[in-house]
């Protein structure tokens, strides 16, 4: 009886062996294969036990050996660009000690073409935890890491370039500050009482002419000063406290137009940020909506923070006189774009707000309808 019930289970066994031979959905090598195919990753592993290396067949197609090469550790060096090969001896014998690996690393084929690749490598240990193995996996990642390198070197070639413009800057905001001040000390020593009327009309070109120099280099010292601030830390800046210096720096313009301030604050009372960039957005927000008022209402400014999907805000919006948004939105933030008639308005205050902003990796955007009023909302 117990003769013939294993038979049974020996034939059971027997059929379920060849049903899975025959199954060509049976899981076998295929998935690994196409697997390893996809992802253009190789395996390799060690013994060393038996003193033998192992790649397996797409390990072999990546290094490109002949079918009948026999890897040995001896040789494995070999597969490593020369200044990476200290870093892969390192690994390895790291990861004969225990420790796993996950590296970059510069790899070569048989056929000595240079490729990078992503490599893994684990220990084997036996049931006494000690290693007497690895096994390791390679991908190619050769057309990313490339791509990669090309970035690099172009925000390389970018950043020495922003460095020389930056330098430029500074060469013209500086050195030629005593020349400026110079012309004009001479124009204002100068007596015209003297001059007919066509002299005197060329002397007051010349001298238009030293004013507005004069104010070109205070443009071009405030965005060379925005470029040096960049590099300054955030530190934790009370947004009411910030508010109250503005306001107290422009107590007499909001005295003379009857501006009326309404805030809150109590949402997103503080973060981090540079303290003298959020005093120059508020500054400029604030007396914007003051210089471009309504001229039938006073001024009403209203200011408040508000958190939104774990992202800070910062709000100003006033009752003026609005911007045509569909006529000048794109040329809103621009360097010299204005678009009332203002005599004071020279284009720069949204230029460097924008700026100031996004330099901290905020971003700014505006509402706004003419005969309404403007709504200036600040991502911090």
């Amino acid at each position: 009886m117990e003769l013939k019930s294993f038979r049974k289970r020996l034939r059971s066994s027997k059929e379920s062996a060849l049903e899975e031979k025959v199954n060509p959905f049976a899981i076998d090598n295929f998935y690994y294969e196409e697997i390893s195919n996809l992802t253009q990753a190789g395996g390799w592993s060690v013994d060393f036990v038996n003193k033998k290396s192992y790649f397996d067949k797409q390990a072999r197609k990546i290094l490109k050996v002949p079918d009948t090469y026999i890897p040995t550790l001896n040789q494995s060096y070999l597969f490593y660009a020369e200044e990476h090969m200290q870093k892969a001896t390192n690994l390895f014998f790291a990861c004969a000690q225990g420790d796993s690996f996950s590296e970059e690393i510069k790899m070569v084929t048989y056929t000595k073409e240079v490729f990078w690749a992503k490599a893994y490598g684990k220990p084997v240990k036996n049931e006494k935890g000690e290693v007497i193995g690895i096994r390791g996996v390679f991908q190619s990642i050769n057309q990313e890491k490339k791509k990669e390198l090309q970035i690099e070197a172009s925000l390389d070639i970018i950043e020495g370039h922003n460095k020389r413009l930056y330098n430029f800057a500074h060469i013209v905001s500086h050195n030629l500050r005593s020349h400026v001040s110079n012309l004009q000390l001479t124009t204002a020593l100068f007596e015209t009482k003297n001059l007919d009327q066509d002299q005197k009309e060329l002397f007051n070109n010349f001298s238009e002419i030293a004013t507005n120099l004069d104010i070109t280099l205070k443009h071009l010292n405030e965005i060379v000063t925005l470029q040096t601030n960049v590099n300054k830390a955030k530190e934790i800046v009370n947004v009411e406290q910030v508010y109250k210096r503005v306001i107290d720096s422009i107590r007499q313009i909001s005295l003379q137009n009857r501006v009326v301030y309404y805030t809150e604050f109590s949402e997103v009372e503080e973060f981090p940020y540079v303290s003298a960039y959020l005093e120059s957005i508020l500054h400029n927000l604030i007396t914007n909506a003051i210089k471009y008022k309504h001229p039938d209402r006073d001024p009403e400014i209203n200011i408040f923070t508000f958190e939104e999907n774990d992202k800070k805000y910062l709000v100003v919006k006033d009752n003026g006189i609005g911007i045509d948004l569909e006529s000048y939105g794109d040329q809103l933030f621009q360097m010299y774009k204005t678009f009332h008639n203002n005599e004071d308005a020279n284009g720069l205050g949204l230029f460097l707000t924008k700026s100031q902003i996004e330099s901290l990796g905020g971003k700014i955007t505006v509402e706004s309808r003419v005969g309404k009023g403007s709504k200036f909302t600040v991502q911090l």
